[in-house]
């Protein structure tokens, strides 16, 4: 899938404005604050609904406005079939999602047919911060890979937002139980799901790691979120004393790790805070050729201010395997940049106002 228009109305200082991109690689020149990387939270939130950099909504309206809006026309490169997607939050919260000019629900739809991947200046975050940002990196790539995944996601969270709410209430156990059975066989599928996911994700991981000529060895390993050699139905019987303690279930998917290593060693502890950079910026890269292997699909890549976080090889590095994707790519910095045997559409902006060329 590509863009080939994009409007945006109302998010940051991007009051109005019209982007006609490229199929390849399109760069945003800018200094800081003048709105480019607005532009690719615009994208993400056409995806996901809501910005690589922030889920509060009211962060992103522009001051005096009440609502941001968004819409796109998208190419079905495999099909030659076109979508039209739009997006509307308001202050209030509230959110109006339309998918070629019918109103759905949920950004599911909107996500399967346009993956996005953002790579941003925070993104060794990924290592250093707690389990939760792992498991969304796992399960960005699971939901484009496996068609089970989203059904199964949804009905564990409920399951699992149910049976919490019992424990809370402390209702009597005959209850909690109640939810059990469907947190368990949902919670089964999860977990395969993942652990089929990361296995495929390390072979390619080692392989792109080996091609960029790293000097450390990486492991991934995946934690299911109760203790090995047990199953759920079990982990669930052996934790109920302490889920009715702490009122909330101890044990599951949703407790799930990805431990990332490097020569053995948790990589937070041992890699330089550039290395650390260089490490999740291939692991986000592993999960698009994955993708693309295995649905024939690219992402569009959103790439904020890479020159910034990398020094001049590692900018290369990455760009050059980027190009290898075949995707659409948003670049963002200060000043145009060069790739070999790679057109790049250039835009510049100012002040929130976009214009082609430089």
């Amino acid at each position: 899938m590509i863009l080939t228009q994009i409007d945006i109305s109302g998010l940051r200082n991007l009051r109005q404005v019209a982007l006609t991109p490229s199929p390849g690689f399109n760069q945003i020149i800018g200094s800081n604050g003048a709105g480019k990387s607005s532009v690719l939270e615009a994208i993400h939130c056409l995806s996901v609904g809501h910005s690589f950099r922030t889920r509060k909504v009211r962060e992103l309206i522009t001051r005096g406005e009440d609502e941001f809006t968004l819409s796109c026309q998208m190419l079905d490169t495999t099909n030659q079939q076109t979508h039209r997607s739009g997006l509307r939050r308001h202050r209030d919260g509230t959110t109006e999602l339309r998918l070629n000019y019918e109103e759905i629900r949920g950004i599911a739809p909107v996500t399967q047919l346009m993956p996005v991947k953002a790579l941003t200046p925070d993104s060794h975050e990924l290592i250093q911060d707690g389990p939760s940002g792992r498991r969304q990196f796992i399960d960005w790539g699971t939901f484009h890979v496996e068609h089970g995944f989203f059904d199964a996601w949804k009905i564990y969270r409920r399951a699992l937002s149910q049976r919490n709410q019992c424990l809370k209430d402390g209702v009597p156990d005959s209850e909690v139980h109640s939810w059990d059975e469907q947190l368990i066989e949902s919670g089964a599928l999860l977990d395969g799901y993942r652990r089929q996911y990361v296995d495929s994700l390390r072979t390619t991981l080692t392989g792109l790691l080996g091609d960029m000529r790293t000097m450390f060895h990486v492991e991934l390993s995946y934690r299911s979120g109760w203790s090995d050699g047990i199953d759920l139905s079990e982990a669930l019987d052996k934790s109920f004393q302490n889920c009715r303690r702490f009122r909330t279930t101890t044990v599951g998917p949703h407790r799930a790790e990805l431990q990332v290593s490097a020569d053995g060693v948790l990589a937070r502890q041992i890699l330089s805070r550039g290395q650390q950079k260089l490490l999740v910026y291939a692991m986000h890269l592993s999960q698009l050729i994955l993708l693309h292997r295995i649905t024939s699909k690219p992402a569009i890549v959103l790439c904020d201010d890479l020159p910034s976080e990398l020094d001049k090889d590692q900018n290369a590095i990455i760009l050059e395997q980027i190009a290898q994707l075949n995707s659409q790519v948003f670049l963002t910095s200060t000043e145009p940049q060069t790739l070999e045997n790679t057109s790049i559409e250039l835009f510049s902006i100012a002040g929130g106002e976009l214009r082609k060329g430089v």
